[in-house]
């Protein structure tokens, strides 16, 4: 069985991922977006499309992560090399995780977007703010923001002028991570109220709509009961630690 990962060199996960099916007997291709583009040909028919080579494919944001373009001629054919990437991966009839659609990739999705997503806002729940600084607003030590760097903190620590982000946090808020891998969900914590709340029903259900094979969402959970507030179609070593086992025999299951 083949399988192409298309990610960054130094993708932690993509990389662990690949030992993984290694282990399993599967001979993986590991490529960079700009690499992986060049592996395909796509034929355009008066009534079909096909894709060559047709693989099942573990895609990463990193793949794309590159130093700027020195010139106007490496820009347009980083485009072109992303362009035809985009199209081979939509048109794929292989497994794709995460597959991009025809509008482009799911990025990270926040709680003001995962409300517009779910159509509904929580009972008791305050908005998501945007702002151009923190002096836009008076905010108590209740209000969390987060910058362009993804940088959090409360928003009176964040300099003058900084974009933010930002929505009012409960002291007593705890968080739980469940990562999703198709129509299975693997909670991070063995809290009670995980099954009481039934997160993993609700992030497979969130998933699903949201359009991702794949995706680590966060809960907060309070009084009031949970709701989420961050969906990573990219999760990280640090929200896949806990549960790595059950959601790489997960991934494996879905690319062989």
């Amino acid at each position: 069985m083949q399988v192409l990962i298309v990610a960054h060199q130094n993708d932690a996960v993509a990389f662990r991922l690949r030992q993984e099916l290694e282990c399993r007997g599967a001979m993986v291709h590991y490529y960079n977006g700009p690499s992986a583009a060049r592996l395909f040909t796509i034929h355009v028919g008066s009534h079909s499309t096909s894709v060559a080579p047709s693989l099942p494919m573990f895609v990463r944001p990193s793949a794309w992560c590159q130093q700027p373009a020195d010139h106007a001629d490496e820009q347009f054919l980083r485009a072109e090399a992303y362009a035809t990437f985009w199209a081979a991966a939509a048109l794929s009839p292989s497994l794709v995780i995460n597959r991009p659609w025809p509008d482009g990739s799911v990025g990270r999705l926040t709680w003001g977007k995962l409300t517009a997503v779910l159509d509904s806002h929580p009972a008791g729940s305050d908005s998501e703010i945007y702002v151009s600084g923190r002096e836009i607003f008076k905010a108590d030590d209740s209000t969390w923001g987060e910058d362009w760097e993804f940088h959090v903190s409360r928003i009176a620590q964040f300099k003058s002028g900084t974009p933010l982000r930002a929505r009012k946090v409960s002291p007593g808020t705890l968080y739980e991570i469940v990562t999703v891998v198709s129509e299975r969900g693997f909670p991070a914590t063995a809290d009670p109220r995980t099954v009481e709340f039934q997160l993993v029903e609700r992030s497979v259900a969130l998933a699903e709509k949201a359009g991702v094979y794949f995706a680590s969402i966060t809960w907060a959970v309070d009084e009031n009961g949970a709701a989420p507030v961050r969906l990573n179609p990219a999760p990280q070593q640090f929200e896949l630690r806990y549960n790595w086992h059950q959601v790489a025999d997960a991934l494996c299951e879905g690319l062989m």
